[in-house]
């Protein structure tokens, strides 16, 4: 699991403020920083915020767009990780 933060506004861009917002929330996986929104454009995304479920060959299984559906997205997750890595 990797999160990707693109900012929406200026000051989401300060590295130092997200650090502290990662150990505030006690995020355990890695966020990467993407502040000229490279990966945004790489996966053709235009919502804050979306989520993107890559399968162990790469292939993206889930997209889903907007708050909410946290159970349904936890039972995909549940099934990606019990899927066979090749």
């Amino acid at each position: 699991m990797i999160s990707v933060h693109s900012p929406e506004f200026t000051y989401e861009k300060n590295v130092e403020a997200v650090q502290r917002y990662v150990r505030e929330h006690r995020i355990t996986y890695p966020v990467a920083l993407d502040n000229d929104f490279a990966n945004w454009n790489r996966f053709g995304n235009h919502y804050w915020p979306a989520m993107y479920l890559i399968n162990k060959k790469g292939i993206i299984r889930y997209v889903r767009v907007g708050e909410g559906g946290y159970a349904q997205t936890e039972g995909i997750i549940q099934q990606l990780l019990d899927e066979p890595a090749r």
